[in-house]
C-alpha cells in the first residue's frame, strides 16, 4: 500500500511538473484591432500583432500596449524584413488609396525612419555596414533600381540614388527580398563605394550618393576587387579572356596589354599575406603584384579542371572538382609544382589544417599531408551525407557524426579517431539536416527543429527521439533544412545541413565556436550590431538591449523547444509545445495548443511561448 501511494506521488508531481505552466499575460485585442493576422517578436523583444485595424507592439513581458498605428492595416507578413541585431523592421501594406506603400519602424517605440509613400518603392535587401556606421537598402521601383544610405548616427535618410535598371531573375522573382548587388561594396583610399550589380560597377561618393563614373561591361562580371596597394580596380568579365584594371577616379581602364587570359576568368582572390592578387582562370592560375601590375609568372600554372586556388602562407592549393574525380595539387611561389594528388568523388569542402589540408567528398574524406601530398588517415572517411560537427571544448577536438558513427579530430596533429559507430537515431536518414551541439560534461547533442538526441563522450547513445511535425511550423526558425546539393550549384545527392560547412570551415581557421552553445565559454560571436558608432565625441552605443538578450541566451539555452502534433485514440490531435532538457532528453515542460492551425512564436532567450488564439487572444507563457 505504502509502495502504490508512493507511486501515485511520483505521478501526481510528474503529471504536474511536465504539464504545468504559468501564464505571464493574457490580452483580447479584438476591439483594438479586430482580426489578428499574425504576431511576431522585434530584435528588442516586443511582440507585433498585425491586425485589420492596424499594427499595435505589446511589451513583451507585460502585454502593455509600447505603441499602435492605425494607418498600418492589414499588414502583410511576407514583406516583414528584421534588421539584424536592431530594433528597427520593414513592413509593406496597402493604403486607404489602394497603393503599396513601405515603412521602416522603430520598433521599441513605433516611429517611422523612412516611407516609401506613394512612390512605388520596394525594399529588396539591405546590409549592415558598422564601419561606415550605415545601413544600405536596395530599392526597385518599376523597372529602376536605387541605392539608399540610412544612417545609424542620425537614423534618418541621407540619400537616395538610381543604378541602373532592374533586371529581376528568377530567384528574385521568387523571393522578394533578394538582394541585386553580386559584389558588395568595397570603398576606395578616398572613401568612395565600389558596387557590382550584373554588367555594370557604380562607383558613388558615400557623403551625399552622387554617382562618381560607372562602367558597362559586355558581360555579367564575375570577379571586382579593388586594391589599395595599387589603387586599382580589377574586374574580371564572364567568358573574357582579359582582365580589366580600372582607375577608381574616372573608371578609365589602365590594363597592360600583357594581362590577357589563356582561358576564361573563374575568379580573383586577394592573398591577405602578401597582398598580391590571385588570377584564377580555366587554364591555370598566376599571380598579380598589385604594385607594379604585371604577372609574376612568365607562364601560368596549368591544371584542369582548375575551380579553386587557396593561398597558404607563400604558395597556394590548387583544387580542382570533378563530379566523380578530382585532384590537389600544391604550388610553390614561383608557380612549380610540389606535388599532386587525385581525389575521388566531388570535393565539397576544402579547407587548411595546421597537418594538412582537409577534404570532404560525395565518397570519402581525407587530410592531404602539405610537405608529402599523402593522405595522412590510413583510412578514409566515407561520409555519404554532409556531417553533424561540433567542438568539444574540453578535448579539444572537432566532433564529427554522420551516418550513425562519430569521430573525434584533432586540428592540430591531424589524428582521427572513431569513438561511437551503428548508432541508430529514430527517423534519422542522409537527408536529415542533422546539427550538432556540445554539452559539456554530459555529451554532443544532435538534433533538428523535430529531432533530438544525445550521444555520450564515450559513445553510448543516452536517448533518441523523433517528434513529429505540426501542420504548421512558423513558430521556430528551420535551422538549416537544406539540400547541399542545391545550394553548392551541382546536381548531386547531397543530404544534411548546409550549415555544417560554415561550422567546418571556421573550426579549420581556429574559430571554435557552438552557436547555441549553453554554457558561456570564452569564444563569444562579434555582433554585427552590437554596434557603437563614432559621433564625433564618443563611441556610442546604437543598442545594447538585443545584445544582452543574445548574450543570455547564449548562456542559459540549456533546453530544447520544439512544436508536436500529438495523436491520441481517445481525443483529438493537437499541438503541443514541449521544452527538452537537452541534457536527459526528458520533456520538462507542456503548453497545449487549442486552435487547430495556430499562430505561435518562441522566445528562446526568455524561454516564452507567445500564442494567438481565435486571431483575437494573445497570451504569454513561461517555460
Amino acid at each position: 500500500m505504502l509502495r502504490n501511494k508512493h507511486l501515485m506521488l511520483l505521478l501526481a508531481l510528474w503529471i504536474t511538473t511536465t504539464q504545468a505552466q504559468e501564464k505571464l499575460w493574457e490580452i483580447n485585442l479584438n476591439e483594438k484591432l479586430y482580426k489578428v493576422g499574425w504576431i511576431e517578436q522585434t530584435n528588442d523583444g516586443l511582440i507585433l500583432a498585425a491586425g485589420d485595424k492596424g499594427l499595435m507592439a505589446l511589451d513583451n513581458n507585460t502585454g502593455a500596449e509600447v505603441w499602435f498605428n492605425e494607418t498600418l492595416k492589414a499588414v502583410d507578413k511576407n514583406t516583414l524584413l528584421h534588421i539584424p541585431e536592431l530594433p528597427m523592421f520593414y513592413v509593406e501594406y496597402t493604403s486607404i488609396l489602394g497603393k503599396q506603400r513601405g515603412v521602416l519602424m522603430n520598433s521599441s517605440n513605433g516611429d517611422i525612419l523612412f516611407d516609401t509613400k506613394e512612390n512605388d518603392y520596394k525594399v529588396k535587401g539591405f546590409t549592415v555596414y558598422p564601419e561606415q556606421a550605415m545601413i544600405l537598402f536596395e530599392l526597385v521601383q518599376d523597372k529602376m533600381r536605387y541605392l539608399m544610405k540610412f544612417s545609424l548616427r542620425t537614423w534618418t535618410e541621407e540619400w537616395m540614388t538610381p543604378v541602373g535598371k532592374n533586371k529581376e531573375n528568377l530567384l528574385q522573382r521568387a523571393f522578394g527580398g533578394v538582394s541585386f548587388i553580386d559584389h558588395e561594396p568595397q570603398f576606395d583610399q578616398d572613401g568612395n563605394m565600389i558596387i557590382g550589380i550584373d554588367d555594370e560597377i557604380y562607383v558613388i561618393d558615400p557623403k551625399d550618393g552622387s554617382p562618381l563614373w560607372n562602367y558597362g561591361a559586355e558581360k555579367k562580371i564575375k570577379a571586382l576587387v579593388y586594391s589599395p596597394v595599387s589603387n586599382s580596380i580589377y574586374v574580371g568579365i564572364k567568358k573574357s579572356k582579359r582582365l580589366t584594371i580600372l582607375d577608381p577616379k574616372t573608371g578609365n581602364d589602365i590594363t597592360p596589354g600583357k594581362l590577357k587570359l589563356r582561358g576564361y576568368m573563374i575568379d580573383l582572390v586577394k592573398d591577405d599575406d602578401t597582398d598580391n592578387l590571385i588570377l584564377v582562370e580555366t587554364e591555370g592560375f598566376n599571380i598579380i603584384d598589385p604594385k607594379t601590375n604585371d604577372l609574376l609568372w612568365k607562364k601560368s600554372y596549368k591544371m584542369d579542371p582548375l575551380t579553386e586556388v587557396i593561398p597558404n602562407g607563400t604558395d597556394f592549393i590548387a583544387i580542382g572538382k570533378g563530379e566523380k574525380l578530382g585532384q590537389m595539387e600544391r604550388v610553390d611561389a614561383d608557380g612549380k609544382k610540389v606535388w599532386g594528388t587525385k581525389t575521388v568523388g566531388y570535393a565539397y569542402y576544402n579547407s587548411l589544417t595546421d597537418k594538412g589540408v582537409i577534404y570532404i567528398s560525395t565518397e570519402r574524406s581525407n587530410i592531404i599531408d602539405y610537405e608529402t601530398g599523402k593522405e595522412v588517415w590510413k583510412k578514409d572517411l566515407k561520409f555519404r551525407a554532409i556531417p553533424a560537427v561540433t567542438f568539444d571544448e574540453d578535448e579539444n577536438k572537432v566532433v564529427i557524426f554522420e551516418n550513425g558513427n562519430a569521430y573525434k579530430f584533432d586540428l592540430t596533429t591531424g589524428d582521427m579517431d572513431q569513438f561511437a559507430q551503428n548508432i541508430d537515431l529514430e527517423k534519422v536518414t542522409k537527408k536529415t539536416p542533422l546539427q550538432a551541439e556540445y554539452i559539456r560534461s554530459k555529451g554532443y547533442f544532435l538534433f533538428t527543429d523535430q529531432h533530438v538526441s544525445l550521444l555520450s563522450t564515450e559513445g553510448s547513445l543516452i536517448y533518441s527521439n523523433h517528434y513529429d511535425p505540426p501542420s504548421s511550423t512558423n513558430a521556430l526558425i528551420a535551422l538549416g533544412d537544406f539540400a547541399g546539393s542545391a545550394l553548392l550549384g551541382v546536381d548531386l545527392d547531397i543530404g544534411g545541413s548546409i550549415q555544417n560547412i560554415a561550422m567546418l570551415t571556421d573550426l579549420s581557421n581556429g574559430v571554435y565556436r557552438n552557436t547555441l552553445d549553453q554554457n558561456g565559454a570564452g569564444q563569444q560571436t562579434s555582433l554585427v550590431a552590437g554596434l557603437y558608432v563614432d559621433n564625433g565625441a564618443s563611441m556610442q552605443p546604437i543598442l545594447e538591449v538585443t545584445s544582452t538578450r543574445y548574450f543570455n541566451s547564449k548562456q542559459t539555452r540549456d533546453h530544447h523547444i520544439l512544436v508536436t502534433k500529438v495523436k491520441s485514440e481517445t481525443s483529438p490531435t493537437k499541438h503541443s509545445i514541449y521544452m527538452l532538457n537537452k541534457a536527459t532528453g526528458e520533456v520538462e515542460k507542456t503548453i497545449d495548443l487549442l486552435d487547430k492551425t495556430p499562430n505561435y512564436l518562441v522566445d528562446v532567450v526568455d524561454n516564452r511561448v507567445f500564442i494567438n488564439e481565435n486571431n483575437q487572444l494573445i497570451s504569454s507563457h513561461q517555460f
